[in-house]
């Protein structure tokens, strides 16, 4: 986050950012959640092979919910990612590809 607690996703759209922009910041957080989940696993033989594998339907669920964190987390201003978008009059491609 920087000084205004914005993250990565917000300062792209406060900058102006489209799909082309969000979307890998998007990607690599989606990535980066999967990563810190597969690091949280119990190692055995079936995970050596693949430590980042989703485990379960539990897992899928806490991915969910980090990425809902990260696209809804608001800044010390209270604004989501959402609300930035819409202010930024971004086009409705934007703000459906973060509702999705």
């Amino acid at each position: 986050r920087d000084q205004d607690g914005n993250t990565a996703l917000a300062v792209a759209l406060l900058h102006k950012r489209g799909v082309k922009t969000i979307s890998p910041i998007i990607t690599a957080a989606k990535e980066q959640f999967k990563h810190n989940l597969g690091q949280n696993v119990m190692t055995g033989p079936s995970v050596w092979s693949s430590p980042n594998l989703i485990q379960d339907d539990r897992d899928k669920n806490a991915i969910l919910e980090a990425m809902s964190e990260f696209i809804n987390g608001r800044n010390l201003c209270g604004r989501t990612a959402l609300l930035i978008s819409f202010e930024c009059k971004f086009s409705i491609r934007t703000v459906k590809f973060l509702l999705e």
